[in-house]
């Protein structure tokens, strides 16, 4: 709700108290926090899915290297 004029807003105040006000911003907190939780898990998920790409590149380039060196007959 928007107020045409500022002393508006101070008379709300006073009528209603601060209790809205106060349970805005509460309400508001939790739901950053919220967010800032759902950021931070896709986050993890997101490294832990680099790490696994990292070890499975790993393991493919000594299956190559080994596939290679038997082609060949080095061993």
């Amino acid at each position: 709700m928007s107020y045409p004029y500022p002393q508006d807003r101070h008379l709300d105040r006073k009528e209603k108290g601060e209790q809205p006000y106060k349970d805005a911003r509460e309400a508001m907190a939790q739901e950053r926090a919220e967010i800032q939780a759902e950021a931070e898990a896709f986050g993890e998920e997101r490294a832990r899915t680099q790490e696994e790409r990292e070890l499975d590149a790993e393991e493919r380039l000594g299956r190559i290297n080994r596939e290679i060196a038997s082609e060949q007959g080095i061993e």
